[in-house]
């Protein structure tokens, strides 16, 4: 019998009301995607607050550490920030071996600690079920993906302006790398996400994000459409025992 993944996500918007169904969105999908791997039983799921408790998982405990989405300014110095950093930065180093995703927050995050830069993007924030265009090394990654082009939800005002060291692209416009050691993947949407929370997400949308009356009729319709995170997140349970 195959033992049970143990993924560890870090809550990097645990402020936010939508906690709940945050973590619920992770256990569905998550599960989801080992059904569809056919695992005789599905990974177990442990949360964690890096923001007020500031409790990071042990690395020696977990098959997968996740960095979840949030609103904190990357780049900032915010110390809940500056200390997860530092824990990214030192698990990469003292367990090589350590599987980590990094998702929307999580994924700039993560450019910033090993020697990126983010900043807010120039055009409107990107909300919705969003069309992915993969490099050759992503259709690698993932084969299943139609003419190379992934379907995944978005929702950021932030992005990548300069990629860390010792990543390859996964996708264009900086959407989605993997270290070049095979250890760490990030992406820029959020494979997690589902259509019910990304309507509530969309309905609650800071005002930095400029989406007004109008625009949230149109968003919505995109927050509707098909997309490939359950398929997403069976690669990465599969990449967890590469």
């Amino acid at each position: 019998m195959t033992t049970p993944l143990k993924i560890a996500v870090l809550l990097n918007g645990l402020a936010s009301p939508n906690t709940a169904g945050i973590k619920a969105s992770f256990e569905i999908a998550i599960a989801s995607a080992s059904s569809l791997n056919s695992d005789t039983v599905p990974p177990t799921i442990d949360f964690y607050d890096p923001i007020v408790a500031q409790i990071h998982p042990d690395p020696t405990k977990y098959d997968l550490i996740v960095l979840s989405g949030g609103t904190a300014d990357p780049m900032g110095s915010d110390p809940w920030v500056l200390k997860l950093q530092n824990y990214l930065r030192t698990t990469a180093q003292e367990f090589p071996k350590q599987k980590i995703v990094g998702i929307c927050w999580g994924h700039q995050t993560t450019c910033v600690t090993f020697g990126g830069s983010v900043g807010s993007m120039e055009s409107a924030a990107e909300i919705g079920v969003t069309k992915i265009a993969l490099t050759d090394a992503g259709k690698k990654m993932f084969p299943f993906a139609p003419n190379g082009v992934l379907q995944l939800h978005e929702f950021h005002a932030r992005e990548i302006k300069m990629p860390a060291k010792g990543f390859v692209a996964l996708a264009d416009r900086n959407q989605s790398f993997l270290s070049e050691e095979n250890t760490i993947m990030t992406f820029q949407g959020h494979p997690e996400l589902n259509a019910d929370l990304a309507r509530t997400l969309l309905a609650h949308a800071p005002a930095y994000m400029g989406v007004d009356g109008d625009k949230k009729e149109e968003l919505a319709e995109k927050a509707e459409m098909d997309h490939d995170g359950v398929k997403i997140w069976a690669r990465i349970l599969e990449w967890i025992r590469e």
